[in-house]
């Protein structure tokens, strides 16, 4: 009989793990910005949206990561249209988390 192999993806999910907490603190980042921002103006309304945007998505990105052991091609897609989201919502303070995130994804993808 020939064994299945099951492969190990603690690498994609610890990547992931890193890049999420890392977007959840680039998220909480433009939010702090947009209240000492509002205190000065008006429109800072759609920073705020947007940095908590990307904390939903940071962690779902830390949710899906801990599940892509059981599918690796839908998870991997997913985290890797994640990491996108995450550096076009937030740009500067998303890059680190969004292309930690992005690597989880391709390794995700690539990995057999």
């Amino acid at each position: 009989m020939a064994e299945k192999s099951i492969t190990n993806r603690f690498d994609e999910m610890f990547i992931g793990i890193i890049g999420g907490s890392f977007g959840i603190i680039g998220g909480i980042l433009p939010i702090v910005l947009a209240v000492v921002i509002g205190a000065l103006k008006t429109g800072a309304g759609e920073i705020i949206g947007l940095g908590v945007a990307c904390i939903i998505i940071s962690a779902s990105v830390i949710i899906f990561s801990c599940m892509i052991n059981k599918s690796r091609v839908v998870f991997g897609i997913i985290i890797l249209v994640c990491g996108v989201l995450n550096i076009v919502l937030i740009s500067f303070y998303g890059f680190l988390s969004g292309l930690l995130i992005i690597v989880a994804g391709i390794l995700a993808l690539i990995r057999k």
